[in-house]
């Protein structure tokens, strides 16, 4: 569940950032939401697009990948001269910059979408969307420690903002060598960091599924393991699951922290209630662990 996609979606960045210089003549705004509604309509399209064709392909009857990938690319490139028209006439728009970055994102042309949210920043340096695209950014590119330091600019740009405390949490988390070397500390320490970001994440947005279940996964990596904490996180998760899906698939994390601990009966019972086959290698697995075959003769 962790290092999932955080960039915010451009109708999500709009409603976070403050209105650009220039951002009183109201043609250029509606220009701008007509753009945005454009870039919607075409991912929309996009999407649909990828899930027929999965559907397609597990008949054996889908689009080639690569013919497909050109198709998308064919659509969007109407979506990125909308933008470049657009900020050709109005450069200084920061919320059509940092949408056209996530446009390049979405087409994984990393370099491109860093370039628009620099221009963000030049433009507006208290900006928290773009300094956390581009700690995401530069997490995916490997670059861990700027990415902490984004991440960080966010989050202390927009406090009362959870997704930025999420990505710091989830970035320490996953790369425990380099926060342990960012922060000086021991490599130890790290674990405890990230939970207690998840912490104030979780008090801003109590009702989040995702971040409770992140915020529980944390949990499994602390040294040594607090199971009774690691049990009150899944079971935190649980009481807040949207479905049976994500329910069940809490129970197989709390049924592999009971047999960790030797609660045999504790695991069977949480086990008893899985019943979604996408779960059921996993849960033979943990019974078979607490059924070993008998050794033979």
């Amino acid at each position: 569940m962790l290092m999932a996609a955080l960039l915010l979606p451009p109708g999500q960045a709009v409603a976070e950032v403050a209105k650009p210089v220039g951002a009183s003549d109201a043609a250029a705004e509606r220009e701008f939401r007509q753009l945005l509604e454009l870039d919607d309509k075409a991912h929309d399209e996009v999407d649909e697009w990828i899930r027929d064709n999965a559907k397609l392909a597990a008949k054996q009857a889908g689009t080639d990948p690569a013919s497909l990938d050109l198709q998308v690319r064919q659509r969007l490139s109407k979506v990125g001269e909308a933008y470049e028209s657009f900020l050709s006439r109005h450069s200084g728009h920061v919320r059509a910059r940092l949408a056209y970055g996530s446009y390049f994102s979405d087409l994984n042309e990393i370099d491109k979408a860093m370039a628009q949210w620099k221009k963000a920043l030049e433009r507006a340096p208290k900006n928290p969307v773009a300094w956390n695209n581009l700690g995401k950014a530069h997490g995916k590119m490997g670059n861990i420690p700027e990415a902490l330091r984004h991440f960080e600019k966010a989050g202390a740009l927009a406090p009362m903002e959870p997704l930025y405390l999420r990505n710091l949490a989830t970035l320490i988390f996953s790369y425990p060598g380099e926060a342990a070397r960012y922060y000086l500390i021991d490599r130890a320490a790290v674990g405890a960091k990230s939970i207690g970001l998840f912490k104030k994440a979780r008090a801003l947005d109590p009702k989040n599924f995702t971040l409770a279940a992140d915020a529980a996964m944390a949990q499994l990596g602390t040294q040594p393991f607090d199971a009774k904490a690691a049990l009150a996180a899944w079971n935190d998760a649980l009481a807040i699951a949207p479905s049976p899906v994500e329910a069940e698939g809490v129970r197989i994390h709390l049924a592999r922290i009971h047999a960790h601990l030797g609660q045999a009966d504790a695991a069977r019972a949480q086990l008893a209630k899985v019943r979604e086959t996408q779960y059921a290698e996993l849960k033979a697995g943990i019974l078979q662990k607490l059924d070993p075959p008998p050794a033979k003769p």
